[in-house]
């Protein structure tokens, strides 16, 4: 049986997620770092709150009473983004134009960037969420895990739909100057 080039596609961006979430699994606070350090940046300048790294803890922000850590990462999400974006690029766009690999790399540092901003939002209204509504904050742990699988699901319905729009609206505009 010989595989078509799209279906190897597909079979390698599945295989890859999945060597990624093993990854994943062994890392530590500090193998994030490429993740955790742009989110931590623009945490600190839009609250104004300056933190300090700790191997064990991740990025602490005494005066806001929150640590960014592994959990924190946004890893999860960049993984789903990246795959969900390349899956789209090679429905729209075949294997021989999408599959050229740069095309699904710059999807996957797409990904990587959407990620970054997606991941602050979820830590804002984190805060905004423990500053609201303080005493529910501390007796309701699942709160917390609540409004991060709301704002991820948000952001990837918003992410899937525009990027299915631009997809669309580039393959009328290549079709009318053909």
């Amino acid at each position: 049986m010989q595989l078509s080039r799209q279906a190897l596609l597909y079979y390698t961006l599945g295989i890859t997620c999945i060597a990624l979430k093993f990854g994943y699994a062994g890392s530590t606070t500090t193998d994030l770092l490429w993740l955790l350090r742009p989110t931590d940046a623009l945490i600190g300048s839009i609250l104004s709150s300056p933190s300090t790294f700790d191997p064990s803890r991740g990025f602490v922000h005494t005066d806001l009473h929150i640590s960014v850590d592994k959990s924190c990462s946004g890893f999860n999400f960049w993984v789903l983004c990246s795959a969900l974006l390349c899956v789209k690029c090679l429905q729209y766009w075949g294997p021989k134009r999408a599959g050229a690999g740069w095309a699904l790399l710059a999807l996957a540092v797409l990904g990587y960037g959407l990620t970054v901003v997606v991941n602050t939002s979820r830590i804002l209204t984190a805060v905004a969420l423990q500053r609201l509504l303080p005493e529910a904050a501390q007796r309701l742990t699942w709160l917390h895990q609540a409004e991060g699988v709301v704002v991820y699901l948000i952001f990837l319905f918003l992410i899937y739909t525009g990027f299915t729009l631009l997809c669309h609206y580039l393959i009328l505009r290549n079709a009318k100057s053909a």
